[in-house]
């Protein structure tokens, strides 16, 4: 089972360069700089991953800093997968989801100091040998999905052989399908299928897909054409983009 050093990989993030990084035991703070405690909390384990809970507790005398810098790294790292290599011949893959910072406490009495305490709830996704689209790119443009799924589908000719109580089937063709969901915005892809759905381009227009998969960034690039697209628009929420594309 996986044995990722958390602790390790975020005294390593320049982020927190200047705080005072440790976990819940055996530490208290004394109201002097920065401090981050990682509290790792109830999960469950699987044969070969994890997914363990987490609350990351940061201690400050700089309100306004530490929050800015704490919304920056939640925004920066959330769903941003990342190998650790735990020296043993094993890598890990891991994933952080990561929630907004709350400030907790403020002006607190420590030591000699009034301090300030924000906490992060994450998860942590840990597994080993996982290979997934990390990373889409859409006429040579990087774009943010939320969902992603690549389908190959064959179309077969299933015929009797001889006396054989078992047809044999083949491939007669295949096709390769990807399909993504991603939110809504003015960029160069919304405004291309903007074009096709109005009929003022063909709609056999093209798509260079490009994808990054995690292990060891390896590249997979089809030319596709959009099969159907979904604008969905919701009083309160972000407008959510479905779309598929066929080769």
């Amino acid at each position: 089972m996986p044995n990722m050093n958390y602790l390790s990989y975020i005294k390593s993030l320049a982020t927190f360069a200047d705080f005072e990084v440790t976990d819940e035991i055996n530490y208290q703070y004394n109201g002097e700089g920065d401090a981050l405690v990682i509290k790792y909390l109830a999960g469950n384990n699987y044969k070969d991953s994890k997914v363990l809970p987490i609350q990351l507790s940061v201690y400050t005398n700089d309100l306004q800093t530490t929050k800015a810098l704490l919304e920056d790294f939640a925004k920066t790292y959330n769903n941003a997968p990342f190998y650790y290599d735990n020296g043993d011949g094993t890598i890990d893959y891991v994933q952080a989801i990561y929630g907004t910072p709350m400030l907790l406490q403020n002006f607190d009495a420590t030591g000699s100091n009034y301090t300030h305490q924000f906490v992060i709830a994450a998860t942590l996704i840990i597994s080993a040998n996982v290979s997934e689209i990390k990373k889409v790119y859409i006429d040579n443009v990087e774009y943010e999905t939320t969902s992603r799924s690549l389908v190959y589908a064959a179309s077969l000719d299933n015929q009797r052989v001889s006396n054989a109580y078992i047809n044999t089937s083949q491939a007669s063709m295949g096709m390769v399908k990807f399909s993504c969901t991603m939110i809504n915005k003015n960029n160069q892809l919304s405004n291309k299928i903007r074009s096709i759905r109005q009929g003022q381009v063909s709609l056999n227009t093209t798509f260079t897909i490009k994808f990054v998969f995690s292990d060891n960034n390896t590249e997979e690039t089809h030319t596709m054409i959009l099969e159907n697209v979904g604008l969905q628009s919701e009083n309160q929420t972000l407008p959510i983009l479905t779309l598929a594309f066929s080769k």
